[in-house]
């Protein structure tokens, strides 16, 4: 199988499996147990923490360990907003997590105001300034796009932000950047930002998210008081495990796996290009060299895919969080014409994948919009 929709999920590391096994079937214990087995998780979970603040450049006591990158960014709104009414702003392409979460909050009595982006998912500056007033409490805005890989300028958002409202929290999902493109925080001065551990190759249902001490969460789960009391429940400590030796791996290689996804990315917008009726979502000069997005006019992507599929080619269609409900909302927010809706397509590779394989799939999907076009006559 030729697989391209690393963006929604990726294969696990043989490596993580067995340190997955091995805390899973041999240091099983209960790492908050009072018996002296349970140091062994204990310790690991210290190790884990550091080491994911060692890559975000923060203090490993404001890392908590969750169970996805969504419960993260619901974590994120649900621990740090204390009053109860107040502005939250989002950008309008937000992942499906914070997207319906920030609607939640919404009905709920808060006030909600969406920034709008340009064409390539990228938030719009002048937007984000005109509309971050006084009264908002938190901002929400994306390391990089999920649709289409725009990666957008955090740290300069993060201070218009904190020079309008000192007091504003901002968070940022990470999740498609942790692993895949330097990320400092320190530098960023975020102060709320999630990760998942399936997305650089890790176990599916762990992920981890920073909140700045000073930001004082509140428990998101009550119960035996695990993670500081934030978030309880017995530690997943094999998926910790494992997440923790995928970002060994991942981080020993990412600069050349930057500058090698670089050229695999120009090499796929330079056949997609070529395709007629064709817009690219993907502006290479600003965003993650891991993806690349394109809308195809008057064509079903989900039958592209299916005949892909048959032939052991997988792409995307956009967010699995959200294709399946045949949502506009991004099309719309990239402001494409109608007739570019539902030909959203999205290529997200592994830079250690086979350059002749993907060549392949491209011919393949060249042929499958052949075929799709034809039968739209």
């Amino acid at each position: 199988m030729i697989y391209l929709d690393n963006a929604a999920t990726t294969k696990m590391y043989e490596e993580c499996m067995d340190v997955f096994k091995d805390y899973a079937c041999n240091n099983f214990y209960n790492p908050s147990a009072l018996y002296s087995q349970s140091l062994i998780g204990g310790d690991l979970l210290k190790a884990a923490r550091q080491n994911i603040a060692k890559r975000l450049t923060c203090n490993y006591q404001d890392i908590y360990f969750t169970a996805s990158g969504s419960e993260g960014d619901n974590m994120a709104f649900l621990s740090t907003i204390k009053q109860k009414k107040g502005k939250i702003l989002i950008s309008n392409v937000e992942h499906a997590a914070v997207f319906n979460m920030a609607s939640h909050l919404n009905e709920m009595g808060f006030d909600l105001d969406f920034v709008n982006v340009d064409r390539f998912g990228r938030v719009d500056i002048a937007d984000f300034r005109a509309k971050m007033t006084k009264d908002v409490i938190l901002c929400s805005i994306m390391h990089v796009c999920n649709e289409t890989g725009a990666i957008n300028p955090i740290k300069e958002l993060c201070k218009i932000a904190k020079d309008v409202n000192p007091k504003v929290i901002f968070h940022s999902d990470g999740v498609q950047a942790f692993g895949k493109i330097p990320v400092n925080l320190k530098n960023l001065n975020v102060d709320v930002y999630t990760i998942s551990s399936h997305k650089i190759h890790g176990p599916k249902g762990v992920g981890a998210i920073y909140i700045k001490d000073s930001v004082h969460p509140k428990t998101f789960i009550y119960g035996g008081g695990q993670e500081n009391n934030i978030r309880s429940a017995t530690e997943n400590v094999p998926g910790i495990a494992a997440f923790s030796k995928a970002i060994d791996i991942k981080f020993a290689t990412l600069d050349e796996d930057v500058q090698k996804s670089k050229e695999i990315q120009k090499m796929i917008y330079d056949y997609v290009q070529n395709f007629d009726d064709c817009i690219i979502n993907t502006n290479l000069e600003q965003s993650s060299p891991y993806i690349v997005s394109f809308s195809l006019k008057n064509v079903r992507g989900e039958g592209i895919v299916h005949n892909l599929e048959s032939k052991d080619i997988i792409i995307g269609t956009g967010s699995a969080c959200s294709a399946k409900k045949g949502l506009k909302r991004i099309p719309l927010a990239l402001n494409l014409d109608g007739a570019y809706h539902n030909g959203m397509l999205r290529i997200s590779f592994d830079p250690k994948d086979d350059i002749n394989e993907i060549k392949h799939a491209l011919d393949e999907l060249a042929n499958a919009i052949k075929i799709e076009r034809n039968l739209q006559k």
